[in-house]
């Protein structure tokens, strides 16, 4: 089966657990016989990596192909970002020269997918795939040049970023992606509900896919000490300083748990427009100096933050699925997630909370650190849970790869 894959995220670019899943995903997906065509956008003004593969155990890199379009469309930037990067890459234009860059998100968007049906034409494929509404029509695009079946992938949906609100044409682009897709595939079970109350998708239409972790992390090139002593308790926060992440409950948390004991110190890793009202909180709540803003963190630094960890609290007001949650298991700390999110239906070995209730999470947090008896016990667990092949990159690619047959069995017959 040949996949032609459109996608958002990919190292070395990345903002958020997109590019984590996707690099799981399609490592499954070679393992499992499955040859990837992966077209990403990629910041302008940085350079393509010469001669870039994916080195995957045990399939053949050569089973990956990756075009990557000269874009300054960044993941997760929303539109003022999108702004500075544009003005700064045509400041550099030669006077008299044609632009190539659209100068508004959508417009971009829009570039991306015209570029999609040349390349639908030229590579061979049996099947599209797709990962959020910003390759939803590069998708579109693909399937009216080879009509072959499409597949939309959905990680979180502008209603996760922004609540009620958000911005009605991502809504738009949203529900024309997953209505015209042949199959959707969804992170979980509580996305799919979503999907199939708020855009009207039939629910026998939507696979669960919940996603698995591998167990490469990346080495850091040379033992780096912590930088806190090794008896000082360290809660951690990782994910995008966004409304969805919650970030602002976990600085609530830490003024509680400071009541309770006074050597905590809380690590928020991460970027995001929330990070100078957190700043200014940790002021008024007289935590400042024990509040730590690393900004994004990606690669080894990413495990160090894990394991230099106590105990990981994942606030999020929405999390579709949650891989931070499996990362933070996966180095042996535990980890506080929300009820709602996805990670929690197939996660056990976990304390599970309400997001907005820092009473609680601040006193599942104190327990952690207070007892390290407890901690153990429930870093053992959950290290026994991922090591359960539920939890491989295969057993997704697996179920995957079954989606897509379903799509190409329905696909035939419609057409």
């Amino acid at each position: 089966m040949r996949v032609l894959m459109f996608g958002w995220e990919f190292p070395p670019y990345q903002a958020g657990g997109l590019a984590t899943a996707t690099v799981g995903l399609v490592t499954g997906l070679l393992r499992t016989g499955v040859e990837v065509t992966l077209v990403v956008p990629f910041p302008a003004d940085e350079s393509i990596l010469p001669g870039f593969r994916l080195v995957s155990a045990d399939g053949p890199a050569e089973s990956l192909r990756v075009h990557r379009i000269p874009s300054p469309l960044g993941p997760y930037d929303g539109a003022e970002r999108y702004t500075e990067v544009f003005e700064r890459i045509q400041s550099r234009r030669p006077i008299g020269s044609r632009a190539v860059y659209g100068a508004h998100l959508f417009e971009e968007v829009e570039r991306f997918a015209a570029l999609a049906g040349g390349i639908a034409a030229r590579e061979p494929h049996d099947l599209i795939d797709t990962h959020d509404w910003i390759s939803f029509a590069a998708g579109l695009e693909a399937q009216r040049v080879s009509k072959k079946p499409l597949v939309a992938h959905i990680h979180a949906t502008e209603y996760d970023r922004s609540g009620e609100g958000g911005n009605p044409e991502i809504h738009r682009r949203e529900r024309e992606g997953l209505s015209a897709a042949t199959r959707v595939i969804s992170n979980s079970h509580v996305l799919k509900r979503q999907v199939v109350e708020r855009f009207g998708v039939p629910a026998d239409k939507v696979d669960v896919v919940h996603w698995g972790i591998g167990d490469d992390r990346t080495p850091p090139p040379s033992p780096a000490p912590s930088p806190f002593p090794p008896d000082v308790p360290v809660v951690l926060f990782l994910g995008r300083v966004t409304r969805q992440k919650g970030p602002d409950y976990f600085l609530e948390v830490a003024g509680r748990v400071s009541q309770f004991n006074t050597a905590a110190h809380f690590l928020v890793a991460g970027s995001g427009d929330l990070l100078p009202r957190l700043m200014m909180r940790a002021a008024d709540l007289g935590i400042a100096h024990r509040v730590h803003f690393t900004g994004g963190l990606h690669g080894a630094d990413v495990d160090r933050a894990f394991r230099m960890a106590t105990v990981c609290v994942m606030p999020s007001v929405s999390e579709p699925f949650g891989l931070v949650a499996l990362e933070s298991l996966r180095a042996g700390t535990p980890c506080i997630l929300p009820k709602t999110a996805g990670v929690a239906e197939v996660i056990t070995n976990a304390f599970k909370v309400d997001f907005w209730d820092v009473d609680d999470i601040a006193n599942k947090v104190v327990a952690l650190l207070r007892y390290p008896v407890l901690r153990d016990h429930l870093s053992d667990l959950g290290l026994q849970e991922l090591a359960t092949e539920r939890f491989s990159l295969e057993e997704p690619a697996r179920r995957t790869r079954d989606a897509y047959q379903r799509a190409i069995e329905w696909g035939g017959i419609r057409g």
